[in-house]
């Protein structure tokens, strides 16, 4: 897959959000005094469920999608930038997370042996599959930094969008409240102003990671003329 057939697949999944709050504006009352039905109000509640779904897909398959391209370039593992080492070691440094006491050394001897090492290892492209399972606006910034994209930072107003729509995805999703509460707080011009900015936000990242890639920044710069 690449870095084009990513954006259109995020595109493709954004339209289905936009065409479902397209829906929902129709359905509400023309003024805002008017009364909102209660099936208008879930489903303003379920948009937070449908726009997070696509946040959560489009983040995960992008950061797959990038380690496996960068695993097809076969690169040795002491080429590697050391930044860039949280991702393609972190079998090795979970390992060490994971170990006993007593094993603590030699899993730390075995990282730094692999760090040096001229074999060319595959990395595991569904690394942060735990950690992407439920994404804050932290989160993203935290897996680009993993990456050593070290310019990129998410706007205040990103992080409060982002954040609100996985807090309200979650309360929806984990009963805590119900889609009708969260449904009467905003109407679907204020949707359609999280959406946007979700969407931008995706494509921002996406840009980051294929920026990245095409820079071969993951490779030291002394090794790069051999990919």
């Amino acid at each position: 897959m690449t870095f084009d057939s990513i954006r259109r697949k995020n595109n493709s999944r954004f339209n289905e959000v936009q065409v479902y709050l397209n829906f929902i504006t129709s359905l509400e009352p023309q003024s805002p005094q008017g009364t909102t039905s209660n099936e208008v109000k879930i489903m303003r509640g379920l948009f937070y469920v449908h726009l997070y779904a696509v946040i959560e897909k489009s983040v995960n398959e992008m950061v797959e999608t990038t380690i496996s391209i960068i695993n097809s370039s076969r690169v040795q593992s002491n080429h590697f930038t050391l930044e860039f080492n949280t991702i393609a070691k972190i079998n090795k440094i979970q390992a060490i997370k994971d170990c006993s006491n007593k094993k603590m050394l030699i899993k730390s001897a075995d990282l730094f042996e692999e760090i040096n090492s001229t074999r060319v290892v595959e990395i595991n492209e569904t690394s942060f599959s735990m950690k992407l399972q439920n994404i804050w606006a932290d989160t993203i910034e935290e897996i680009l930094t993993s990456f050593g994209i070290k310019n990129f930072r998410l706007e205040t107003e990103e992080k409060v969008a982002v954040n609100e729509i996985v807090d309200n995805r979650n309360k929806v999703a984990h009963g805590r409240e119900t889609a009708v509460k969260i449904g009467e707080r905003h109407r679907a011009d204020a949707l359609r102003r999280r959406l946007n900015t979700a969407q931008l936000l995706i494509s921002k990242v996406l840009d980051s990671l294929e920026d990245f890639y095409t820079r071969k920044a993951y490779i030291k710069p002394v090794a790069r003329r051999r990919y």
